[in-house]
């Protein structure tokens, strides 16, 4: 992937180092401050929603909503080890919050978890499309996204959002059910 970009680049500053030498360097800072900006800010929203699971995890918040969302879990995954079981549900419960960045760690984690198991694959590939298509009730790292770069109602992208996800999703979940098998995992609870 690497390289790709780097042919583009090289294809495009060329290109324009010959179609209009005047502006390339000009084009090329002006395209490097605008990434920086959107950097810093991305990295903003995100060191805010890290703190918000830190404080969920530590006042036990995350635990009762992995509760919650255990009996659809089932549903939707099979028998699951409980650890694997809290990790999903937090990163459910992050896209569901639109903090769909931020719930990479707990993607990886609950993954790992799983993997330690056998006749797993199902639950994996289960979650890897839930994770893809992510409903989100509330878009927050998108509306703070458009907040930050001067929207004048960066609210109105809530309604397509969750009916895009929700469709997305729910395609999803039925293409699994569809094409692959729940085996019955024999885990033990750790």
């Amino acid at each position: 992937m690497n390289a790709i970009f780097g042919i583009v680049l090289t294809i495009s500053l060329g290109l324009l180092c010959f179609c209009s030498p005047e502006t390339a360097l000009s084009s090329m800072l002006n395209g490097g401050e605008k990434a920086l900006s959107l950097t810093m800010k991305m990295v903003v929203i995100y060191a805010v929603w890290m703190g918000v699971f830190s404080l969920m995890d530590k006042s036990g918040i995350s635990n009762k909503f992995a509760k919650l969302l255990k009996p659809i879990n089932k549903f939707l995954f099979g028998k699951i080890p409980e650890k694997a079981n809290d990790y999903m549900s937090l990163n459910i419960s992050a896209n569901i919050l639109g903090m769909s960045g931020a719930t990479t760690p707990m993607g990886i984690r609950s993954i790992q978890e799983l993997e330690k198991h056998e006749n797993t694959e199902y639950a994996i590939a289960m979650f890897f499309v839930i994770n893809a298509t992510s409903i989100q009730l509330i878009p927050s790292s998108v509306m703070a996204l458009r907040t930050s770069l001067g929207s004048s109602s960066p609210a109105d992208i809530i309604l397509p959002t969750v009916l895009a996800t929700l469709l997305s999703t729910i395609i999803g979940i039925l293409l699994v059910k569809i094409f692959l098998k729940k085996p019955k995992l024999k885990c033990q609870n750790t």
